[in-house]
């Protein structure tokens, strides 16, 4: 790279990338295989970085070279894995959102901007049993693992060795501050699923069914209690004990599609949802910049029902819970 300047827009931009624990010098070091010595006389702009290490750089930061070198041109650099069978299952893919997670706490104060097209998984996450039927059906019915085509699921089954990552998961997206979209169909999809894999022999018993449902009127009731309060909770945890700022807002006019914006000091990045289960992330800032004015104004267009509005809150949560309750009178023995 013969630019000085550039070479510096560079290392200042990975700066902003560094979590604060970890020193620039120590970070570029380590991915470029290089000694600190040889790592500060790049940063410094003393020995001109090449075009290969340009590219390492580029790649483990996930920078746009486009936006660095102020290029014109219409291609947003994305990062995300694709959940598999081989190198990157199901856990993986749990270990990856927890870093994520792990990563915006460390970045410095953060804020999450959620248009939901369901219930955010991270509620799930915190009732044993709804986690373990989503694993099952994201293992069933999306990544289609072999071992997994003609298994049915019980309540009695085990599925331990998740818990850990997706209570991590859980908890670290509790410490988040949050606005989130919603709509009264974001509870849909998974009545669907607990419906069609009951009728379809794929669920033990209608009493794993009536179990699921009940628990879902469980994280129907920590949803209200965090809008009630305007707080981001642990599940169960009294809301006089959290400061974590959580604003929910309804729109029955523009439905989501699980697109999240996160700030991160000055630093955003978008991650969008992708075949059910993945997600690819960018740090574009012409791309986020777009994005959260389009979330910022959909917000806008729609009705704050945490803290204030009890009554359209009251009106919201009862209508989850009628669709609950619409399911269960489905099942019949």
């Amino acid at each position: 790279m013969e630019s000085s300047s550039t070479q510096q827009a560079l290392f200042n931009h990975i700066k902003g990338l560094v979590p604060p624990n970890l020193a620039l010098v120590d970070a570029v070091a380590e991915v470029l295989n290089i000694s600190n010595d040889s790592a500060y006389r790049r940063i410094r702009g003393e020995k001109p970085i090449s075009l290969d290490e340009v590219r390492t750089l580029a790649t483990h930061f996930k920078i746009s070279i486009d936006q660095l070198l102020h290029l014109k041109s219409d291609a947003f650099l994305f990062t995300g894995r694709i959940t598999n069978n081989s190198d990157f299952k199901y856990e993986n893919w749990l270990e990856s959102v927890a870093y994520l997670l792990q990563m915006f706490q460390t970045m410095g104060p953060s804020h999450l901007i959620y248009h939901a097209k369901e219930i955010p998984f991270y509620y799930y996450f915190m009732v044993p049993e709804i986690a373990a039927f989503k694993s099952y059906f994201f293992m069933k019915s999306i990544l289609y693992y072999e071992d997994w085509k003609t298994a049915k699921f019980s309540l009695s089954d085990d599925y331990s060795r998740y818990h850990p990552l997706m209570q991590k998961c859980s908890d670290l997206y509790s410490i988040l501050p949050s606005t989130e979209i919603w709509s009264i169909e974001n509870i849909t999809t998974t009545l669907h699923q607990i419906e069609f894999y009951r009728i379809t022999g794929s669920l033990r018993s209608n009493d794993d069914a009536r179990i699921l449902l009940d628990k879902l009127d469980l994280v129907i009731d920590h949803l209200e209690k965090q809008a009630e309060y305007g707080v981001k909770l642990y599940y169960g945890q009294d809301p006089s004990t959290s400061k974590v700022p959580f604003k929910m807002f309804v729109n029955e006019l523009i439905m989501g599609d699980n697109m999240q914006v996160i700030q991160m000091k000055d630093k955003y990045l978008t991650g969008i949802n992708h075949s059910v289960i993945n997600f690819v992330t960018t740090t574009d800032e012409s791309f986020n910049s777009y994005m959260k004015k389009t979330l910022e104004n959909v917000a806008q267009k729609s009705t704050l029902i945490s803290e204030v509005n009890e009554k359209e809150r009251l009106l919201f949560f009862n209508r989850l819970r009628a669709k609950v309750q619409q399911s269960k009178k489905l099942i019949v023995d």
